[in-house]
């Protein structure tokens, strides 16, 4: 952001108070709808660096948009004050709003129901001193609603979330440009309820060209990457998707994992599947067609344009061996093949490059160590996926797919009303989907995980504090045709 920040400048002819100046009308633009009734008491806490330069700012936009009750306290954060913050602070002189200066922080106390943070920016690199961690605390033991510029103030944007310092707990974020990595770890919740991206105007073919190897999925791009099916096409064209899956007492995995691969496009679906579970399948999906499990791998393995191997199969070791040795087609593993290569690491080690883990927190830790933070996890993560060449879907409220070089593709969507058995097993079905109707490995992964939350995102607008996995998976048809209307 600060390459981008000095791009604009130059290229533009803009001083940094005309940017800070978009910034705080990006952030009053999220403001008003977070916060619509302006008389509410609104108290904005302020260092003397940039990002107390966008409170002054801020402080005075919401005035002069009919905001009534509004005051702002600033700390000494920075020594002197920049030049931005001086320009704001004369700015906001020329207004009815208090400032006031924060003294002695024990003694500090208000009353205000809104507090806006703009005490540090995202550059911190380092705990807290015993001044802001004081006030912190203070903030944080109050009802208020705090609302945080950019970043909550002691939240370490990159790196490493050591869960003993002290950060703000913001109700929310309004982050410019970009959203902060550390966003997506689950540790942000301390900090954290919900973030908002705003444009402040930054140059995107600038941010676009910075070498990364954090990637953020957006709508635009998968509908970009779905393929229109031509007029003259049949099921053949979508390819034959083969689910290894479910075993005594479990075959609901199965199930789900070769419906979401129905609802998800595939031409056909096979599912290997107990002789006792022949009707259930046929019931519930009669599209899908079956496999007895216990033929084991003597099925003609170039009929089948991809593999989902591992949900509910249980412990069949000379059977999971025999399959992950000898496959050559597109392979997906989930659940119990995960947990089979975990305790089998030569069988790992084996696994010929391009195939899809889709392991959540406690699957990797088990296949690869455990790691102390999300960060952490995440590097070794990278640091797997080019040694073995495999694709990694590490399952989360924010999944990352991790690709063989080592890049990081976050997907975004999806939400906690999903937190329910059979979501990963969806998740691999559609994976497998989008391998067999011809999709390279990466392509696959960002469709069907982007495609997944959009489903779950799209029940939850609609008021169902609880999605379940085949409503979900009913779901996706529709989510598929919004992505590629025009």
């Amino acid at each position: 952001m600060k390459l981008a920040e000095r791009d604009y400048m130059k290229t533009s002819g803009t001083e940094p108070v005309e940017l800070m100046e978009a910034a705080a009308k990006a952030f009053v633009g999220i403001f008003c709808g977070l916060v619509p009734e302006k008389s509410r008491a609104i108290l904005i806490l302020c260092g003397t660096g940039n990002n107390g330069g966008d409170g002054l700012a801020i402080a005075r936009l919401l005035q002069y948009s009919g905001y009534s009750d509004i005051e702002v306290g600033i700390l000494q954060t920075s020594r002197p004050g920049t030049g931005e913050f001086g320009l704001n602070l004369r700015r906001l002189s020329q207004t009815p709003v208090t400032v006031k200066y924060i003294g002695a922080v024990e003694e500090f106390t208000f009353s205000q129901t809104v507090v806006i943070d703009a005490l540090l920016g995202s550059g911190i690199n380092r705990p807290l001193d015993a001044e802001l961690r004081a006030l912190v605390q203070i903030l944080n033991q109050s009802p208020a609603e705090i609302i945080a510029v950019d970043c909550p103030t002691g939240f370490r944007c990159e790196g490493r979330l050591d869960p003993d310092e002290v950060a703000i707990k913001a109700n929310e974020v309004i982050s410019f440009q970009r959203p902060k990595l550390n966003f997506f770890f689950p540790e942000s919740e301390s900090a954290l309820a919900r973030f908002h991206v705003v444009d402040i105007g930054l140059r995107e073919q600038f941010i676009e060209s910075l070498p990364s190897d954090y990637y953020l999925i957006e709508p635009r791009e998968v509908g970009r990457l779905l393929k229109r099916r031509s007029d003259f096409s049949h099921k053949g064209t979508y390819g034959h998707v083969f689910i290894y899956a479910g075993s005594q007492g479990k075959a609901g995995a199965a199930l789900l994992a070769a419906e979401a691969s129905v609802y998800s496009g595939a031409g056909l679906t096979s599912v290997a599947l107990p002789e006792h579970a022949r009707l259930a399948l046929h019931i519930r999906l009669p599209e899908a067609m079956f496999v007895d499990l216990h033929d084991q791998w003597k099925v003609e393995e170039e009929k089948y344009s991809a593999i989902a191997f591992g949900p509910g199969l249980g412990d069949q070791p000379g059977f999971i061996e025999s399959v992950l040795d000898t496959t050559s087609v597109p392979l997906v593993v989930d659940a119990d093949g995960l947990n089979y290569l975990s305790s089998h690491q030569d069988v790992l080690m084996k696994l010929r490059p391009g195939c899809i883990l889709t392991p959540h927190m406690k699957e990797f830790d088990r296949l690869f160590g455990k790691s102390d933070s999300w960060f952490d996890r995440l590097e070794l993560a990278r640091a797997e996926a080019r040694r073995r060449q495999l694709f990694i879907v590490l399952k989360n409220r924010y999944t990352f797919i991790i690709v063989p070089d080592g890049r990081v593709l976050i997907n975004p969507s999806g939400n906690p009303a999903m937190a329910s058995g059979g979501m990963g097993d969806a998740l691999t079905g559609i994976i497998a989907s989008f391998l067999a109707q011809g999709y390279r490995e990466e392509e696959a992964c960002i469709i069907a995980c982007f495609i997944h939350g959009r489903a779950g995102d799209m029940l939850r607008s609609k008021g169902n504090a609880v999605v379940p996995a085949s409503s979900l998976i009913e779901s996706l048809p529709q989510v598929l045709g919004e992505l590629q209307s025009p």
